[in-house]
């Protein structure tokens, strides 16, 4: 986060492999069809009413993060020759399943209050940590298989954010953190749109220049989420932590958007 710069442009359907879109329908079939299972083991042990929640948004949860591989396709292209690959290929497949577990954290949101049962509360805090923990295979692989793609790049960014809004807005629910630090979800796509909102009305978007900070702060954020997610740790503790580390983050949102919106660092050109 905060995200590429460019635009985001959409190519007509033709432009796309076919091959490509085959693949995510039979991805989107085999997530579906995991949280159909998931929604019957719920069903079976606390009842219809409770399976159906979850399924619901489980689904809506699934179907975002498909939307959001589906718009990119086209974008599916090596970073290095310019490329267009007709498989997703390992990589992209990871990120798909990082947006899948949280889809399935979605489910869970639809099941608040969950004090019936409160050892269900594990289940999000096991599907966000694995997310979290799997974020960087997917960048690694890319690397070790030659296939960096500016998909790869966005639909990775795209669903951190993603995560980082459904998995805080549980911990809120929940009280292992403040209301407040809904700021840090928000943070991306208000980003998103003041570019979108800058270019509509013909104004320059620049570059962002390169930083490793960003990424850490990402980390960190993900990182405390999971950890906030885990009922044992106390509220208290990760809340004050969640005020702690959201602080520097949206420091450097409001210190990017300055470059972007070209008010700090050098002139550049715009962003292509």
């Amino acid at each position: 986060m905060p995200g590429s710069t460019e635009p985001f442009t959409s190519m007509p359907g033709a432009s796309v492999p076919s091959q490509l879109h085959r693949e995510l329908v039979h991805i989107a079939l085999l997530g579906t069809g995991l949280l159909l299972a998931g929604a019957l083991v719920l069903w079976i042990i606390e009842g219809p009413v409770t399976g159906v929640r979850w399924l619901a948004g489980g689904l809506a949860g699934w179907a975002f993060v498909l939307w959001q591989c589906h718009t990119r396709l086209h974008l599916n292209v090596s970073t290095i020759d310019n490329r267009l690959f007709t498989r997703l290929g390992m990589a992209n497949r990871i990120t798909l399943l990082r947006g899948l577990l949280f889809g399935a954290t979605a489910g869970f949101l639809a099941m608040l209050p969950l004090q019936a049962h409160a050892g269900w509360l594990y289940v999000p805090a096991v599907l966000y940590t694995v997310a979290a923990a799997l974020d960087g295979l997917d960048g690694y692989v890319a690397r070790r298989q030659q296939q960096t793609t500016r998909l790869g790049t966005e639909l990775d960014t795209a669903l951190d954010a993603f995560g980082l809004l459904i998995a805080p807005l549980f911990a809120v629910f929940t009280g292992k953190l403040p209301v407040i630090y809904l700021l840090v979800s928000a943070a991306y796509y208000l980003f998103q749109w003041g570019i979108r909102w800058r270019r509509q009305r013909g104004q320059p978007v620049y570059a962002l220049p390169p930083s490793q900070v960003r990424r850490y702060l990402a980390g960190a954020q993900m990182v405390l989420v999971a950890l906030a997610l885990w009922p044992p740790l106390p509220g208290a503790g990760t809340q004050w932590f969640g005020i702690a580390l959201m602080i520097p983050l949206l420091i450097g949102f409001c210190r990017d958007w300055l470059h972007v919106s070209g008010r700090l660092g050098a002139r550049r050109e715009p962003a292509a």
